[in-house]
């Protein structure tokens, strides 16, 4: 079973989320590492998406290596993609948090550790004092998935602290257990089937659009279930 103190209490410290990921990964580029590619300091300005892609995957692969793990190519990129894409299907999740679980990887540990583009923002802004005009496609739809993540993230924390508490006073019994949110958004209309991440990556569904093969819409329905 879970403990849900330990998992909440691996979120807390001292100093910025950015600053205490680096000190416990030995990151300790990091944070000028964010400021010049932020400002575009002899580099292409990359956007607040990119920096949290990009310091997401120096943690998995991070992880990885203090577990002593052999990593291929490739394999980075794929573990990040499963534990974070509003795509994956919970099964396809819990089998990679498995696999880094079997590799010596603190999996909880990583999974708190993941920030988001806000918290990239609140560290250039408040503890590096470097700010840049925010472009239109980094506003309303990077804010509207920050708090779509944020009231997910609440969510599956409120039902494992439920079920722990339940598992405590032996109203229920179950073994070890993983808690996944799926958020999926239907128009009534088209039957289009999407994740907000896709709904907003497209900005509409497939009203007005032409008609597609059947096979793909098939295909399509299989993946999202």
């Amino acid at each position: 079973m879970r403990n849900t103190n330990q998992s909440i209490s691996r979120r807390g410290g001292k100093g910025p989320k950015i600053e205490r990921i680096a000190t416990r990964y030995g990151l300790t580029d990091l944070g000028d590492d964010l400021v010049a590619a932020w400002l575009g300091d002899g580099r292409e300005q990359q956007s607040l998406r990119e920096l949290e892609t990009h310091v997401n995957k120096r943690l998995v692969q991070a992880a990885l290596e203090q577990a002593g793990a052999h990593v291929l190519d490739g394999e980075v990129d794929n573990f990040y993609r499963l534990l974070t894409s509003d795509e994956v299907t919970a099964g396809s999740r819990t089998e990679a948090r498995n696999a880094l679980r079997e590799k010596g990887v603190d999996i909880d540990q990583l999974e708190s550790d993941i920030i988001s583009y806000q918290s990239v923002y609140n560290y250039l802004k408040q503890h590096r004092n470097v700010e840049r005009e925010r472009t239109d496609d980094e506003s309303a739809v990077e804010s509207g998935l920050n708090t779509i993540r944020k009231l997910r993230s609440r969510l599956r924390t409120v039902t494992i602290d439920v079920i722990d508490r339940l598992i405590k006073s032996n109203e229920v019994d179950i073994g070890p257990y993983e808690v996944d949110v799926d958020i999926r958004i239907t128009c009534t209309d088209c039957e289009k089937r999407m994740t907000p991440t896709a709904l907003f990556s497209s900005g509409h569904c497939d009203c007005g659009q032409p008609a597609r093969d059947a096979t793909v819409d098939e295909a399509q329905t299989v993946d999202d279930k």
